[in-house]
């Protein structure tokens, strides 16, 4: 991946001195997941980039984007980060289907690792954040300059960003984790009551996704409704008459 990093001098009248924001994001972007940006700053005041993230956040919005604060590190690692927080697992009643020649019936470039997973998580307004080092081909080295390490699991975030979430795979679900970077001021709304908390929002994502997959003839129904939408498996050319 190719990084790009700009410079930018902050000045306004709530500071008496010039401060410096480095801007860096990588120029290679997949447009199926998220932008990534990382911010660098020494002798900054935390004012500055508060005002920063404001300000793109209400730049960013006219376009229908949102500024999301992340991790750094995938949230299954995050024990090692924060004793005090840890991921909340949700298994799957019923395991996803095994499509014969699953790679055939979807459009070309679509992802089929944990296919039925990753559309569980769309239905339930989740975006692909970063992808498992595990999903590229073996000649592909995926390097993100701001990412410290590979991704084991492929990692997904709500578009409201209160919660993140992990693909483990098959019975074993999902990992959630609440995202305790995410300032209320960053809901897009006046917070008036503890119900609009990011905090009360990610429990409401998660337990709702919880519930869904706790019952088999939920599961069983999305998988029936995704299988429907599958193309035709593509039948193979009759031999050419010699």
């Amino acid at each position: 991946m190719i990084g790009l990093f700009l410079t930018a001098e902050v000045t306004s009248q709530k500071s008496d001195q010039a401060e410096t924001v480095i801007l860096h994001h990588d120029i290679i972007h997949n447009p199926a997941t998220c932008f990534h940006f990382e911010l660098q700053w020494i002798g900054t005041t935390a004012r500055c980039i508060e005002d920063q993230l404001k300000q793109w956040g209400r730049t960013i919005e006219r376009y229908g984007l949102k500024l999301v604060e992340a991790y750094v590190d995938q949230i299954c690692d995050i024990r090692e980060q924060n004793p005090l927080q840890s991921c909340y697992p949700v298994r799957l009643s019923v395991p996803p289907p095994i499509v014969h020649d699953l790679d055939k019936r979807v459009p070309e470039g679509t992802q089929t690792r944990d296919y039925f997973e990753s559309a569980l998580l769309r239905k339930f307004g989740f975006v692909l954040d970063i992808e498992a080092v595990s999903t590229y081909p073996e000649q592909i080295d995926p390097i993100y300059s701001y990412r410290r390490t590979p991704f084991k699991y492929s990692q997904w975030v709500h578009r409201s960003g209160v919660v993140f979430a992990q693909v483990l795979g098959g019975t074993n679900g999902f990992l959630f984790l609440t995202n305790r970077l995410m300032a209320p001021g960053r809901m897009g709304t006046s917070l008036k009551s503890k119900e609009l908390r990011p905090s009360v929002l990610a429990d409401e994502v998660m337990f709702k996704f919880n519930d869904f997959c706790n019952l088999p003839a939920n599961l069983n129904g999305f998988y029936d409704e995704e299988i429907a939408v599958l193309a035709p498996i593509p039948e193979d050319p009759p031999p050419l008459k010699l």
